[in-house]
């Protein structure tokens, strides 16, 4: 697509012990859709904050980068204090992975 940056972008996170990638492609929302059975259900249950979906999410877009990253893996080393900071960081890595115009960069970094 011409003038669209379709690079995708990554939100660096501190979790699991170690500075993380949370990136969204297309991967990452077939193995959403995998869990869910469907994509829409997937979102649905993120934007009421679900936790199962919060793991999910996360799981998901560590997996782009980690294949052998397990979802109980994810679910043992996240805390209900990451809610916040995880609430953050996957709306700025899905937000960051939609198409837009030219970006010098190719990284976010959530606090």
């Amino acid at each position: 697509m011409k003038g669209m940056d379709l690079k995708t972008k990554t939100v660096k996170v501190n979790i699991l012990g170690s500075e993380r990638n949370l990136r969204f492609d297309m991967n990452t929302f077939c193995e959403l859709e995998e869990i869910y059975g469907d994509l829409n259900a997937a979102f649905d249950a993120l934007s009421n904050m679900k936790l199962k979906a919060v793991r999910a999410f996360v799981y998901a877009a560590l997996k782009s980068e980690d294949e052998s990253i397990t979802l109980s893996e994810v679910g043992k080393g996240l805390g209900i204090e990451d809610l916040e900071m995880l609430a953050t960081a996957l709306s700025d890595a899905l937000t960051s992975s939609m198409p837009k115009g030219d970006d010098d960069s190719g990284e976010v970094t959530a606090a």
